[in-house]
């Protein structure tokens, strides 16, 4: 759970912007800003919003694992922030219909994809 209290403190200095909406990192951000409002250096490192700063990202994983072993109302408040990080986001999902060629039912296709359906893409 280590590695989940990292993610999340990552995620709250604004290192989460491919998994999470910037709406939704800023109500993580006010609501650690909030619970943490008694701890000098976490609210520190909230207000510095430096995801890069790796010193940083420790010190607030740190600081919500010990709120969460001393909170277990919080330490739910934080599991439901995680499955927000675990849910994919920026999905593209294309239909087909009527297709006369390629039929690949449940087939994932990843990197870059390319087909054709007319002429030969063969210089001429």
């Amino acid at each position: 759970m280590d590695l989940a209290f990292a993610e999340l403190a990552l995620a709250a200095l604004g290192g989460a912007s491919g998994s999470l909406s910037e709406a939704v990192v800023t109500d993580l951000w006010h609501r650690l800003r909030s619970r943490f409002s008694s701890d000098e250096q976490a609210v520190a490192v909230l207000d510095t919003r430096n995801s890069d700063d790796q010193a940083s990202v420790v010190l607030l994983g740190d600081a919500l694992r010990r709120e969460a072993a001393a909170d277990p109302e919080f330490r739910r408040e934080i599991e439901e922030w995680l499955s927000l990080l675990a849910q994919p986001t920026g999905t593209t999902i294309n239909t087909v219909r009527d297709s006369h060629g390629l039929n690949a039912p449940g087939a994932t296709f990843n990197g870059g994809v390319r087909m054709s359906f007319g002429e030969s893409e063969q210089p001429r």
